[in-house]
């Protein structure tokens, strides 16, 4: 079993959450967060923070984007 990784300094808490979604989108997530880690060298942990902060701040588009295709 993988041990938990040392927080990066005393104000970095790193916790683990659990979601599904289809494989089409966890490859597209997996993938976004390669790339943007190879272009700025940034730690994949900061990435994928980095790509969730920007859907939050949209998150009026996606409940918009979520309504719609639910209809």
């Amino acid at each position: 079993m993988k041990q938990p990784t040392a927080p990066a300094s005393p104000n970095h808490v790193a916790v683990r959450r659990s979601w599904y979604m289809s494989a089409a989108t966890a490859d597209a997530l997996a993938t976004a967060v390669d790339d943007l880690h190879f272009t700025t060298r940034r730690p994949k942990h900061e990435v994928l923070a980095a790509l969730i902060d920007a859907a939050l701040a949209s998150r009026d588009q996606v409940a918009d984007r979520l309504t719609r295709s639910a209809s």
